[in-house]
């Protein structure tokens, strides 16, 4: 089983002869030119993770850790808004969202005044995911939200006209943790007319024998319709109707076919990833994450997908090398942050063609990286398995130089590349040639 996300981030350091193909590596890239042509500079959609804390912590969620206290030293964008907000101010975003990670309610303050500050000239959405666990008692329901959508209508002035929508997280996992009221409190306090210009709709994960969307259902006094496209609605008596959007499930890390296999819910076909992945695939057959918005209606976007997490590390999504991240504290803008991470040939080629062809490209010298491309049941965290070594970074970076400086598109250093050669093959990777 693979580790975690969550343990290879905090995972053991590479071997001293691993690591010096690292630094081969960023020789590499410091000494190319600089691409002239490479994909869009900017990020149509960032999402920020307030914490990588969640107090739900879900069966299946490789992210969410218990609430402990061994993290409060660190750095967190939470403590620290003014270089994340420069960062995705200068982006140019159609929508931000806050996110996690963890639980982005567990640092209120900083999503109020994210709401209240986040802008764009042509940004359209604001959206919240949380896991409403907040929602202890009506009272409490109240008083965050209204903070939340107080915040959004006292934005300045001259700010984008935005929307503002929270998104709640709600599945079977979920569920037993702390049950549907949670998400039904926050929905009912919507429905107050003051209220019905803030969206909602709930996310859920899709397996066989799942009441969870009814019994959310039954606690609004609802009607659930039928499941198209991985989407459902819940008709509310007020006349309002929730969508509820199911995503597949994560069999990675904390979740596993042996786990899963115990429980009284089961994975659909449809669940899969190499099915339901086929809703995200473009107009060249290929699923290019970094150029796709994956809600609940796709859009393949003109800029970039783009995260920040809650350590201040802000990468595209399946769209760079994992250990080579930009920094909100080391950034003086977006505009610096986009040219580190072009400077990378991975990212040109990931920002290209998506993590698929990643695989098929390592998989010549590392046969195991077409079985996690085929295997691993999730979307999104594929590129840092596959780049998670030294060895297949450099064969990678160095097998796209091949390519494009065979389509012309940049001047590789020669020395340097046969050097690189000879470092994987004295390193016993024997693909390399």
């Amino acid at each position: 089983m693979p580790e975690s996300l969550f343990k290879q981030r905090t995972g053991r350091a590479a071997a001293p002869e691993l690591a010096e193909l690292d630094r081969h590596r960023d020789l590499i890239i410091d000494a190319l030119p600089g691409y002239a042509e490479h994909g869009p500079t900017h990020a149509s959609t960032c999402y920020v993770w307030p914490s990588a804390e969640c107090p739900v912590g879900c069966g299946h969620c490789n992210y969410a850790s218990p609430m402990s206290t061994d993290r409060l030293s660190r750095y967190s964008v939470a403590r620290d808004p003014a270089p994340v907000l420069r960062l995705m101010n200068g982006m140019g975003l159609w929508k931000a969202v806050l996110s996690g990670g963890g639980e982005p309610m567990v640092e209120p303050e900083f999503c109020e005044l994210f709401v209240n500050e986040i802008d764009s000239p042509d940004l359209a959405e604001i959206e919240l995911i949380t896991s409403a666990h907040f929602a202890a008692t009506p009272q409490e329901t109240r008083d965050r939200v209204r903070r939340l959508v107080r915040a959004w209508r006292d934005r300045a002035p001259g700010a984008a006209k935005a929307s503002f929508t929270i998104r709640i997280s709600l599945d079977w996992f979920h569920a037993q943790r702390i049950g549907v009221e949670p998400a039904a409190r926050v929905i009912e306090l919507l429905g107050e007319d003051d209220l019905r210009d803030v969206g909602c709709y709930v996310r859920s994960v899709l397996l066989d024998n799942d009441p969870t969307t009814q019994r959310l259902a039954d606690a609004l006094g609802g009607r659930v319709g039928p499941i198209r496209d991985y989407q459902q609605e819940i008709e509310l008596p007020d006349g309002r109707t929730i969508l509820v959007y199911h995503k597949n499930l994560i069999v990675e890390g904390r979740m596993n076919d042996r786990k899963l296999s115990r429980l009284p819910v089961a994975l659909p076909t449809q669940s899969r990833a190499d099915v339901f992945g086929r809703r995200f695939l473009d107009g060249r057959g290929k699923s290019v994450p970094a150029r796709t918005y994956n809600g609940p209606t796709v859009k393949h976007l003109d800029g970039l997908a783009c995260l920040v997490d809650d350590d201040g590390k802000a990468r595209i999504l399946e769209g760079n090398a994992p250990n080579r991240c930009a920094d909100v504290r080391r950034t003086d803008d977006w505009a610096d942050a986009v040219r580190f991470l072009y400077a990378d040939p991975l990212t040109v080629f990931l920002v290209d063609n998506g993590p698929q062809d990643l695989a098929e490209l390592l998989s010549d010298a590392f046969p195991e990286a077409a079985s996690l491309a085929a295997d691993t049941n999730q979307l999104y965290h594929l590129t840092e398995q596959l780049l998670g070594r030294p060895e297949r970074r450099l064969y990678g970076t160095l097998r796209v130089l091949e390519l494009h400086a065979a389509e012309g598109r940049i001047e590789a250093p020669a020395e340097l590349v046969d050097r690189g050669w000879k470092l994987l093959a004295d390193a016993g990777f024997g693909g390399a040639a």
